[in-house]
């Protein structure tokens, strides 16, 4: 019954699609709706995940979901769809030449077979296995039912299908003579390169659990070997200072538009695989909620590229990167190996959280840091951290009140609402949980709020400055460089 529906219907709105936008018919009509269509869809699939998901499990004693390699066919086909949340707004309201025909060589066909397979996806949707919104213990029992019922998420991903193919038969029609040019091989050679960069950055965070059949990509015995100073650690490292480097170089001279879809792509990324958490994490508690300061940044990031927003661009700039900075040298991850969903989750997150901002200076996009510009990080970091306080410390206050919900309410926003959890990390500072005070027996003022802001501040207001003198300092090194080169070629002379 799905099939007949949706194919009958696609079928009839693709031809009437088509012949309206070859024909050019109310053209600029047709443009506003595609815009439209491509931010509601965006949304609906952004707001997919957080329905349950009997695929994209995070799991502990037993992996034998991942080991028997059974459902990694399903895996790929998600992540090739996936494409299509970093392409197609490109495509509509950008389009790039390049992105148009990803659309039609390769998403049209990746949509066909997700909507082929939906037998098998709505198997997923609907096992109890999954978790996401449906697993929070205050809904009811017949609202957990609901987001599992087979009605509601074969509509839901009846709509998503229908969307997206909808804006790909657009993009194809809209722009048919592209696809009548003949590539070179040197075009050809670049657009597999960019098509690679695009894919490998949206990789959904659950699949190389399949894809190594379990958490560690060493063996079964080496579930210890992602942590601080190990050797994946010292190679994500180099690994984002590569990056940067070779997109900065990569892009440095492209146009301004050109520069500012790389970004867009780093941050549409960020929000997607950090997101993609919820759907496997099990129970969304307050612990989970998106209030820490790099969580947060995916948001911030997108703003500040859609708004084009100064302040934010300096909060996110020195604010969120020291943040990422700060906990990738930390390595806060769990014993599991670095294929583990929640590690993958890590990285990826730090990764685009630290690039976004850094290369939204390296590529110019922004105009250059100005003494003044200091306020608008330090009084948007006061904002957020008067905002992480007042949650935090209620969280913090109704776990302490006890109950049989109590757990749920446990959060450590920041490290300073968690003796425990933080002293793991740095201990020195647990004595600093001890010096606080309680108002109205339900709030608690702690030492190490005050020293959390205070030194977050001292730090984020150091790197700022030293990235005002970062480009004096290169260019008296270059003209150090250049003086010795011109001197060792006059004694060579």
């Amino acid at each position: 019954m799905f099939y007949g529906i949706f194919f009958a219907v696609s079928s009839l709105c693709a031809v009437l699609l088509s012949l309206v936008t070859i024909c050019k018919k109310d053209s600029l009509v047709i443009e506003k709706i595609a815009k439209v269509t491509v931010v509601v869809w965006m949304s609906l699939y952004f707001l997919n995940l957080f329905l349950p998901d009997g695929l994209v499990l995070r799991a502990y004693d037993d992996i034998s979901h991942f080991k028997d390699g059974e459902n990694t066919w399903v895996v790929l086909l998600r992540w090739c769809n996936d494409l299509a949340f970093l392409v197609l707004p490109v495509a509509v309201f950008f389009k790039k030449e390049l992105f148009v025909k990803i659309t039609g060589y390769f998403l049209l066909l990746a949509c066909l077979v997700n909507v082929g397979i939906y037998c098998v996806n709505i198997e997923f949707f609907t096992s109890p296995l999954g978790a996401g919104i449906a697993e929070i213990r205050f809904l009811s029992d017949s609202a957990e039912e609901f987001f599992r019922n087979q009605t509601f998420r074969g509509i839901w991903y009846g709509i998503l299908s229908f969307l997206e193919l909808m804006l790909i038969v657009f993009v194809i029609t809209r722009n048919i003579n592209v696809f009548k040019q003949k590539p070179t091989k040197k075009s050809f050679l670049v657009a597999l390169g960019v098509f690679l960069m695009l894919f490998f950055s949206i990789m959904p965070i659950y699949a190389p659990q399949y894809i190594f059949k379990g958490y560690s990509l060493l063996g079964a015995n080496a579930f210890d070997n992602f942590k601080m100073a190990s050797p994946f650690h010292i190679i994500w490292i180099i690994g984002v200072i590569i990056e940067g480097v070779v997109l900065t170089k990569l892009f440095k001279n492209k146009s301004y538009e050109d520069r500012y879809i790389v970004v867009l792509m780093l941050a549409l990324s960020l929000v997607m695989q950090y997101n993609q958490m919820f759907t496997c994490v099990g129970e969304i508690t307050t612990h989970r909620m998106p209030f820490q300061l790099c969580n947060m940044a995916g948001f911030f990031i997108l703003l500040m590229l859609l708004t084009k927003n100064q302040r934010i661009y300096h909060f996110t700039l020195v604010i969120n990167s020291v943040g990422a900075i700060i906990a990738m040298v930390l390595c806060d991850t769990t014993a599991y190996g670095l294929a583990y969903v929640m590690n993958i989750h890590y990285v990826v997150e730090h990764t685009n959280v630290i690039l976004a901002p850094i290369l939204c200076a390296t590529l110019g996009l922004f105009p250059k840091l100005k003494n003044k510009h200091v306020i608008d990080f330090v009084v948007g970091f006061a904002l957020y951290f008067t905002f992480i306080l007042l949650v935090g410390g209620t969280f913090t206050g109704i776990k302490e009140l006890g109950g049989p919900n109590a757990d749920y309410w446990n959060c450590n926003y920041l490290f300073m609402f968690n003796k425990a959890e933080t002293s793991k990390i740095v201990g020195f500072v647990a004595p600093l949980f001890d010096i606080k005070v309680k108002l109205f027996n339900f709030f608690t003022l702690s030492m190490i709020q005050l020293v959390v802001f205070a030194s977050f501040t001292a730090i984020c207001t150091g790197v700022f400055f030293l990235m005002r003198l970062l480009p004096t300092i290169i260019a008296k090194l270059s003209n150090v460089q250049n003086a010795l080169v011109k001197k060792l070629t006059k004694k060579s002379n």
